[in-house]
């Protein structure tokens, strides 16, 4: 059967229902932005419900059946940004930098040339449908690119991107060096500076050269730090026995957050963050976890991590 005789069985939904809701997928969208940590806003495009059902469909009968690279550390099962920074606690040099409006570079064309190369199995016709399914308008009818919101623009962007993920990869391990990417951004690491600026040069010349996406490089978020630094990667401190932490700050606002919902003065809001970051740091540095159980008694924090929270608190966004 095609693509569109199977989302005819899934949805249940008639052939000229099914049809239009094809047809408008790009403008089936509601945008709305919201304030990023580093200043600035950024530009959510999220889907209608049916069109979610829809994408969520392709994404378990299709992307799923794509291959995801070991260096590319967010959207995938077992994925965090402990990992992630753990793969590179043990070099002495890292670079950061990433790239400029991922999910918005990232065309249809880009999809069409992977699916073609790829998913041999899937019709033009079909390559056709996902495009007009997964692909934002930006206000128009004719896809356009990812929009950061949809359920499926992690995982097609870490599927795009594999080519890439393997070439550099490749290029890292001929001169004794580390490449990971979590989501847009890239993280370089070696022993010796000069072996970090070197896999900078090929990842620079890689981007230029290749086929599909064209991205572009974020110059202002760039960084290169030693061991003389604190070494900060995708919001995790590497301290200098090479351990993990959430830093000293956080540890700070998690104490006091905890005293003030012993005393009964945080927020039903704040203790639904409170949650979130107690599981965070569950993940990232428990010892940390354990001084806090200790400080504050074991019942205090089981209490917490127990909290049952409003639908709305639940999705909770650690600050980097």
């Amino acid at each position: 059967m095609s693509l569109f005789e199977d989302l005819l069985f899934f949805t249940g939904l008639s052939a000229p229902d099914l049809r239009r809701i094809i047809a408008t997928s790009p403008a089936r969208y509601k945008q709305f932005t919201i304030a990023k940590k580093s200043g600035g806003e950024r530009l959510i495009a999220q889907p209608s419900r049916d069109l979610k059902v829809i994408q969520r469909y392709i994404q378990a009968n299709i992307l799923s059946k794509g291959t995801i690279h070991a260096s590319a550390t967010a959207y995938k099962n077992g994925a965090s940004i402990k990992n992630n920074a753990s793969i590179h606690r043990n070099n002495r040099v890292i670079l950061k930098c990433d790239f400029k409006d991922f999910f918005h570079s990232i065309k249809p064309r880009d999809w069409t040339l992977y699916a073609q190369e790829n998913f041999h199995s899937l019709s033009q016709d079909d390559v056709g449908l996902c495009t007009r399914v997964l692909f934002w308008g930006r206000g128009t009818s004719k896809p356009a690119c990812l929009s950061i919101g949809a359920p499926t623009s992690p995982v097609l962007s870490n599927l795009i991107m594999f080519d890439l993920d393997e070439k550099l990869t490749r290029s890292a391990e001929k001169i004794g060096a580390t490449y990971t990417r979590y989501a847009d951004d890239i993280t370089l690491s070696a022993d010796k500076i000069e072996t970090v600026l070197l896999l900078e040069k090929r990842l620079k010349s890689a981007i230029a050269k290749s086929k599909y996406p064209k991205l572009t490089f974020n110059g202002d978020k760039r960084g290169l730090y030693t061991t003389a630094h604190r070494r900060n990667i995708t919001g995790l401190n590497i301290t200098p026995d090479e351990e993990i932490s959430i830093g000293r700050d956080r540890k700070r606002m998690i104490s006091s957050m905890i005293h003030k919902y012993s005393i009964g003065q945080l927020s039903e809001k704040d203790a639904g963050k409170l949650k979130g970051y107690l599981a965070f740091a569950y993940d990232c540095e428990p010892d940390f976890l354990e001084r806090m159980i200790r400080k504050y008694g074991e019942e205090q924090i089981s209490i917490i991590r127990q909290l049952h929270l409003p639908p709305r608190q639940r999705d909770i966004e650690f600050p980097q």
